[in-house]
């Protein structure tokens, strides 16, 4: 697979680059997973364990708190799961039923070698319903998922769908994204209001934080599914 520049595929070592290659206005969906599916083979593991670490230990602790015990019995959708980062980290505070959503394959296949997800689901998630039944997790996760060209806004509302009331939808993301994706300024308040009067949800948590990564602030957002 050729990098979107026309360049040879490099190992991908260097965040900073990746970020000015990838992490960009007007990259589209599948420019996205195809640098995602060559990421997968180049350092992806090793680098985004390290720089993650911060937005993980957010969801970790955010996690416990809502969840404070037997969490053991609880499900989880890991959404954009990539290489099964986040799902280590899941089982390592003690959840044990973890489906990964990831429509990158390659990203999926190093995921599901793992052997930490039950299920697999290779696809984008939309607006549109998903295969998924509604209600069929007690929480639904996300780490660095938003993104230019990654997760558009409406793929809240389908989280809202396969949560079951009483879960939660827990998302670390770049707080800057809010103000630089034309989609979620447009959208992203509006949409938030609107579920919260149709009753979908309720906001429990929006909170900023430090070096969500590569320096930049990050946000916690928490809705409870009604």
């Amino acid at each position: 697979m050729a990098a979107m520049n026309g360049d040879k595929p490099k190992e991908w070592t260097d965040l900073e680059d990746v970020a000015a290659k990838m992490l960009v206005p007007g990259v589209t969906p599948q420019q996205v997973t195809d640098y995602y599916n060559t990421w997968a083979k180049s350092g992806y593991d090793v680098k985004i364990a390290q720089e993650f670490s911060r937005p993980q230990k957010i969801l970790g602790d955010q996690l416990k708190e809502l969840f404070p015990k037997n969490r053991e019995k609880y499900s989880v959708l890991d959404v954009g799961a990539g290489t099964g980062i986040t799902g280590q980290h899941l089982r390592q505070i003690g959840f044990l039923t973890i489906d990964a959503l990831e429509p990158a394959p390659e990203m999926l296949r190093v995921a599901m070698e793992k052997k930490i997800y039950r299920n697999d689901y290779s696809c984008y998630l939309t607006g549109e319903p998903t295969e998924i039944p509604a209600a069929s997790y007690d929480a639904a996760v996300l780490v660095g998922v938003v993104g230019h060209g990654h997760l558009p806004c409406a793929a809240f509302e389908e989280m809202a769908r396969l949560v079951k009331p009483g879960g939660y939808i827990v998302n670390c993301m770049r707080e800057a994204y809010l103000h630089e994706i034309p989609e979620y300024i447009q959208n992203w308040e509006p949409m938030i209001a609107r579920l919260e009067k149709e009753g979908k949800w309720k906001v429990v948590k929006m909170e900023r934080y430090k070096n969500h990564f590569i320096g930049k602030d990050g946000l916690l957002t928490v809705f409870h599914v009604c």
